[in-house]
């Protein structure tokens, strides 16, 4: 089974063909950073979005990661734990209305 990194590459270039106005990165983790960022953060029609993402069936969320994701969502963005890129198509018609 691939890489978790596999799956973030993969959601990162779908979600850039798929809103090219879109701004989008993978969040870096290191001893400076915060713990529990979402692994794929993108900026569409001026919203956050955050995308945890998981391999298949073997990806579980840390308290951490549960906890960013209540306070992204408390303060007014959006955060989701996925794995596939159809997944972020499907979220982001729901939330931007239609095809995006």
């Amino acid at each position: 089974m691939p890489k978790e990194s596999y799956y973030q590459d993969k959601i990162i270039k779908h979600i850039r063909e798929l809103i090219p106005s879109s701004f989008v990165w993978k969040a870096a983790a290191g001893p400076y950073s915060r713990q529990g960022i979402p692994d794929v953060c993108a900026i569409v029609n001026g919203r956050f979005y955050g995308f945890e993402v998981k391999r298949p069936f073997v990806g579980v969320l840390s308290k951490i990661q549960e906890r960013t994701i209540k306070q992204i969502q408390e303060a007014g963005g959006k955060a989701y734990v996925v794995t596939y890129p159809a997944e972020v198509t499907r979220i982001l018609q729901k939330e931007i209305g239609g095809t995006p």
